[in-house]
């Protein structure tokens, strides 16, 4: 999962949308990420350590959209 978000990022880099990558990918596998470390996370996928705060900040809108009765993937 993490190399295709990996890749996913990087495509997304070269049209100026890595922010909006990330985050989508993010809210998308929230389920998953749930126990995943912030700065492992980010290293793995390719990005600056300071991601590691949109990372929080995604989970916490993935939890709230769930509870606003919003499905997720």
């Amino acid at each position: 999962m993490y190399e295709k978000m990996n890749e996913a990022i990087r495509a997304a880099t070269d049209n100026g949308q890595k922010m909006a990558m990330f985050h989508y990918q993010v809210l998308t596998h929230a389920a998953e990420l749930q126990s995943a470390d912030p700065a492992e996370f980010c290293r793995v996928v390719g990005v600056h350590k300071s991601f590691a705060t949109e990372f929080r900040k995604m989970l916490a809108l993935a939890r709230l959209m769930r509870e606003q009765g919003v499905k997720l993937a």
